[in-house]
């Protein structure tokens, strides 16, 4: 039985196998619809604080030292699951707020509390940096300013002097919340009657809540939250028809040219004997890439290393593709965290396939050292993470921002992955490499290496930069919607359709590019294809750094050590996994073509 006979099964029930946890998943991730007797109580949580203009930059609400949350802080906090523990969660109770469904409340005292100087320079620091809060009523989010900056130095009309107006908080909430039977369908808050922040000052917080009927169903009670005018402009549906018309054009060339060049090579590598020697004049000067059929399953050079970012390639891609799918299927914004949960769980479950690619691949070319291999396979996405982690983490303990991590939380991260992804890994490496036949190549590969033609110094490289631009004009714009959710104030990005159709074009435009160039290499002679694949498709990477830079200086206003470093890492981070993506879809893709062309030729 074919090598391909005998994978098809047991790949083919991994792969339901992987749909079957899906559809679990989206089961247990859709939530219960709370239900409220009149007179219930409703919690409301206060979550984190931070500047405006930094929007990763956020701190526990206690570090303002209002009277708000009580002095049994601790006990107030509220449990988080470990996606809101990723996200950056920090819920603690106000005991203060009493708020009753559909029950209204004049305006009543909360808490009172005098302003120190040390209170009252930490406050002044906040609203000058222009510091917003986050609350929750019912799983529902509310955001609003600390207070309002000051006005500097202003002269007077007559011009006889200097006013100033001192930075100025908040110390009134008016809730606003709308029901429909016994759920809560939206809520809001009004801040009113600042005060001056000044040392010695009594501040008296005060809230009033008022509930209204509305018609509107519990299921959407979330689309306030969606900017439909900014992520389905016509703009982003642009990008789609960009994309889709540059990969239906990269596929017309590809199919017109290389199929039309590669038909008359197949007749002319297909001859008789008869017509050999009829034709014994033009072969004498034959080149082309049927010249390098006894090198071009040649063991590539840094095989291990290949093995390793094709793997790990595979990995991130199987990832992405199942987190889309369940957030297709899914209402992710609905839920805190669960876009990161489900993203370590997808990336957990599947560790096999990365091991199976990274383990075919190693034994198809005759590595050795697949021990090694299969250990450097598995801990070098782990490895980045952990170093960037780290980075960010450490800064975010010292700063004390909500998104460092709990030591518990590491813990159990290290455990899942040596206890259930380094199994799975070394089961699909095993796998992988029972169902690939070592060297189970359509040529012979000779003993002696076929010299390579001298080229143009600029031709590899130019090959590989021209190649990453292509693919990168498909994503720009995708690009764009995906930074301005990451690096903006309250955009949640839901369009995960658009993001799928994106991927899926990009793909195939992947698979054309690397084809292309591909054939440019084997038609020079040049049977160094393997490295050359990944590389064409992997330097879209390149270009999304490039653009990462242009975004940072020109689409934010970002300060600060802590807020810059988590920047770096993450667009890091989305860089490297974009171009090990993007390295493997052309990678086997241009193995594919390979093994198609040769399989068809009479070698001698």
């Amino acid at each position: 039985m074919a090598p391909e006979s005998r994978i098809r099964l047991p790949f083919c029930r991994c792969l339901l196998t992987l749909v079957l946890l899906l559809a679990v998943s989206v089961t247990l991730s859709v939530g219960e619809e709370a239900e409220y007797a009149n007179g219930a109580e409703i919690i409301v949580w206060m979550d984190k604080v931070g500047p405006y203009n930094n929007p990763h930059e956020t701190y526990p609400y206690t570090k303002l030292g209002l009277c708000e949350v009580g002095d049994d802080r601790e006990s107030n906090k509220g449990d988080l699951s470990i996606g809101e523990e990723l996200e950056g969660h920090d819920f603690v109770e106000n005991p203060f707020l009493e708020i009753k469904f559909g029950k209204n409340l004049a305006e009543s005292p909360t808490c009172n509390m005098v302003l120190t100087k040390e209170k009252a320079a930490l406050l002044k620091r906040a609203i000058k940096d222009n510091y917003w809060y986050e609350m929750y009523i019912d799983d529902l989010p509310l955001w609003a300013f600390v207070g309002q900056p000051g006005s500097g130095a202003e002269a007077l009309l007559e011009g006889s002097g200097v006013s100033h107006r001192p930075e100025t908080i908040y110390t009134k909430r008016e809730f606003v919340i709308q029901k429909n039977g016994g759920q809560v369908i939206s809520v809001d808050v009004v801040p009113g009657n600042p005060m001056p922040v000044v040392e010695g000052t009594l501040l008296q917080f005060t809230y009033s809540v008022e509930w209204q009927d509305t018609d509107k169903a519990y299921s959407a009670r979330f689309d306030k939250y969606l900017e439909t005018n900014f992520f389905e402009h016509k703009v982003h549906w642009f990008s789609i028809v960009n994309s889709f018309m540059l990969c239906l054009f990269l596929i017309a060339v590809v199919t017109i040219i290389l199929m039309k060049t590669l038909r008359r090579d197949f007749t002319k590598y297909t001859m008789t004997e008869q017509e050999e020697l009829e034709n014994i004049d033009r072969a004498a000067d034959d080149s082309g890439w049927k010249q390098v059929h006894g090198d071009v399953f040649r063991r590539p050079p840094h095989l291990m290393q290949l093995s390793v970012l094709v793997s790990t390639g595979v990995h991130i891609a199987a990832t992405v593709a199942c987190v889309l799918v369940l957030a297709i299927t899914n209402t992710y914004y609905r839920q805190r965290g669960t876009t990161r949960a489900s993203a370590v769980l997808m990336y957990v479950l599947t560790t096999m396939l990365a091991g199976y690619a990274g383990g075919r691949l190693y034994r198809q070319f005759g590595g050795k050292t697949w021990k090694k291999a299969m250990v450097y396979q598995v801990l070098f996405l782990p490895a980045v993470l952990c170093l960037m982690f780290m980075i960010v983490n450490t800064t975010a303990w010292i700063k004390g921002l909500t998104y460092a991590m709990p030591f518990k939380t590491i813990l159990l991260l290290l455990m899942v992955f040596l206890a259930v992804c380094v199994p799975l890994h070394m089961i699909g490496t095993l796998w992988g490499r029972r169902s690939a036949a070592e060297r189970s190549f359509p040529c012979r590969v000779h003993h002696l290496k076929r010299p390579i033609p001298i080229q143009h110094r600029f031709f590899i490289p130019g090959l590989i930069l021209g190649a990453g631009l292509v693919p990168f004009g498909c994503v720009f714009i995708e690009m764009y919607f995906v930074f301005s959710s990451l690096w903006s104030y309250n955009k949640i990005y839901y369009v995960y359709g658009f993001m799928l159709a994106i991927l899926g074009l990009l793909t195939m435009v992947l698979v054309c590019v690397s084809i292309t160039c591909v054939y440019l290499l084997l038609n020079n002679e040049d049977y160094r294809w393997q490295w050359m694949s990944f590389l064409c498709s992997s330097s879209i990477g390149i270009y999304i750094a490039l653009y990462s830079i242009y975004y940072y200086h020109h689409s934010t206003h970002m300060s600060g050590i802590s807020q810059w470093l988590y920047y770096v890492c993450t667009n890091t981070f989305i860089c490297l996994g974009m171009t090990l993506f993007c390295g493997t879809v052309g990678y086997l893709g241009a193995c594919k073509f390979v093994f198609a062309i040769y399989r068809n030729i009479k070698s001698d």
